[in-house]
């Protein structure tokens, strides 16, 4: 009896030991404690792990809401309102910032010029240099932002919401970025570089440096046996002496005939300023001793019209640098794409099939059309082509012809079946439609023409290389394609050369810069993976980039040969 007792407490130990470990397991499962791929799983598909981080966010009540790719950094967005940028190179946080008091918010995606990042949360927007993380201003929108933000080194394009007293649905509003302030070297000659001001040359001695401050003849000598003039303040006729005269040098204001404004040395005639006036109010006017206590009606101008106003009217504290607002333009429509940038343009697409095209400095809407299918994603841009996706069609069009009266400038048009749910992807040669029902169409980027298609199933591109493309489906599961051949070229089908389940990764990271995969988890953990060819152990750009800022002016080739002398 003893033997069946002790065997049956042994058997219930095993089973708790077992029944605590599958609840460890579980408990892992539903923290989402996702593992790194192992270096043989990843042979199957070419790849290797270049580095991993965890982000230091709370797993019970945070996640990864955005996963931005913008040249050589990555900006990442929590439903909290956390902002990390993150070096490409080596995955080191390089700073981080908590936008608002750290409530759930709306994300949507920033942007970024050689300088600055600009991201918003709720009403706000916050602009922080990208490789130091410093905040160069903060800015209330006045309402919360519906898409995400555009920007080029003049300016950032914010898509607001409806405004109360407005008629549109949504806006744009664009503010002009703050210039620094120069200050002139008075010792340069010649025209001044307002890049190099305030950067001290490698090559500059000291004291090169102390005679152009102090240049000799600039300073005023004096002869130490040269009396001091003495400065005695001007007395009107007739008063009183009163103090100053016991051998200070600088008048006092007590010798001044007045004290109120405007203040002078003498019984002249002036012009009365508004504290002799009866009333601070409009119109202001001057009236004779009868009636300077009748009260006059105030202008409308006058009257705050909140309290919030009234209080902003008194408060004395010193006020941050704002930028200032160029322009506004009231849209048809919903907005909830982010706007396109070319040279001269702000392009604007708004639900469910209105373009605009509206002149960066002026507002002046140089096009606007209203197209034969909806909108089903977001366009992308790549050098100066715009790809829009449509239902059941996808459009390549000109990013910087097209008018008002002419519609788009067309490029080409490929039909599309399905949702057409995703972004197109864009490489130097192909242009990738994806979306659900719709899997993944490779098209020639310069006719439009269908190269192969995949199965339905798997429809979200995340990257390619110069060889290959990277998707997956919705399990999670890694697939890769040759980038340009069908697998099947009488159907036109393209099969995956491998494929590697990565379930637990399950926030899709569209890079849109260069050759590197990116995968995170939603409590904060990234992976970045890359081809093992050598050519690849440093990014390769591989999305042309868009054409935002206008291209610089080609200087004149030089002719090599030199004229021949003038024969005398």
């Amino acid at each position: 009896m003893v033997r069946v007792i002790t065997a049956i407490g042994l058997w219930g130990s095993l089973l708790g030991v077992v029944l605590g470990t599958n609840e460890a397991s579980a408990r892992n499962a539903v923290a989402g404690r996702a593992l790194l791929p192992s270096a043989e799983a990843l042979d199957r598909l070419n790849l290797r792990q270049e580095w991993a981080i965890q982000l230091p966010i709370e797993v019970n009540r945070d996640r990864i809401m955005q996963v931005q790719t913008i040249d050589d950094q990555l900006f990442v967005q929590t439903r909290t309102g956390l902002l990390f940028a993150i070096d490409v190179h080596t995955g080191r946080i390089q700073w981080q910032k908590q936008l608002g008091n750290g409530e759930y918010a709306v994300t949507h995606p920033a942007a970024a010029n050689s300088r600055f990042v600009y991201v918003t949360h709720v009403t706000r927007l916050y602009t922080f240099h990208r490789y130091s993380g410093v905040v160069e201003f903060e800015v209330d929108l006045g309402s919360e932002p519906s898409a995400g933000l555009a920007a080029d080194n003049t300016g950032v394009y914010c898509i607001l919401g409806l405004r109360s007293g407005s008629s549109a649905a949504h806006r744009i509003t664009v503010y002009n970025l703050i210039q620094p302030i120069a200050v002139p070297d008075q010792q340069r000659k010649g025209t001044s570089d307002l890049q190099r001001q305030g950067i001290k040359e490698e090559n500059q001695k000291p004291l090169n440096e102390l005679m152009q401050r102090y240049a000799p003849g600039s300073m005023r000598s004096y002869n130490i046996e040269q009396e001091i003039p003495l400065l005695r303040p001007q007395v009107p006729p007739g008063a009183e002496p009163t103090g100053g005269y016991t051998g200070s040098r600088t008048p006092s204001l007590s010798p001044l005939p007045r004290i109120t404004p405007p203040y002078t040395l003498s019984n002249e005639n002036y012009t009365p300023s508004l504290n002799v006036l009866p009333s601070l109010r409009q119109p202001y006017q001057l009236r004779n001793e009868a009636n300077k206590y009748l009260q006059s009606t105030p202008s409308i101008g006058t009257i705050p019209p909140s309290v919030a106003a009234a209080l902003a009217l008194i408060d004395l504290r010193p006020q941050p640098i704002r930028p200032a607002v160029r322009w506004e333009y009231g849209l048809r429509g919903r907005v909830e794409f982010p706007p396109l940038l070319t040279p001269q343009r702000v392009w604007i697409f708004g639900l469910p099939r209105y373009t605009y095209a509206l002149n960066k400095k002026d507002r002046t809407v140089e096009l606007y059309d209203s197209l034969t299918e909806p909108f089903t994603a977001a366009p992308v841009q790549a050098e100066d082509v715009i790809y829009l996706p449509l239902r059941n069609t996808l459009l390549a069009v000109s990013g910087q012809r097209g008018s008002t009266d002419s519609g788009v400038d067309l490029l080409w048009r490929t039909p599309v079946s399905g949702a057409h749910n995703h972004s197109p992807y864009v490489t130097p040669r192909y242009v990738y439609a994806s979306g659900d029902e719709t899997g993944i169409i490779c098209l020639d980027r310069r006719t439009g023409q269908e190269r192969w298609r995949s199965d339905p199933s798997i429809n979200i591109i995340i990257g390619a290389n110069e060889e290959f493309v990277y998707a997956r489906d919705k399990l999670g599961n890694l697939y890769i394609f040759d980038a340009g051949r069908a697998t099947d070229i009488v159907s036109g089908r393209a099969r995956p050369l491998a494929s590697l389940p990565l379930l637990d990764y399950d926030h899709n990271v569209v890079n849109t810069v260069s050759d590197r995969l990116y995968l995170a988890t939603h409590n904060g953990l990234l992976l970045c993976l890359r081809d093992k060819a050598s050519k690849y152990v440093q990014p390769r750009p591989i999305w042309p980039a868009p054409w935002i800022q206008a291209p610089p002016a080609k200087e004149p080739a030089k002719d090599d040969k030199k004229p021949a002398d003038d024969k005398k």
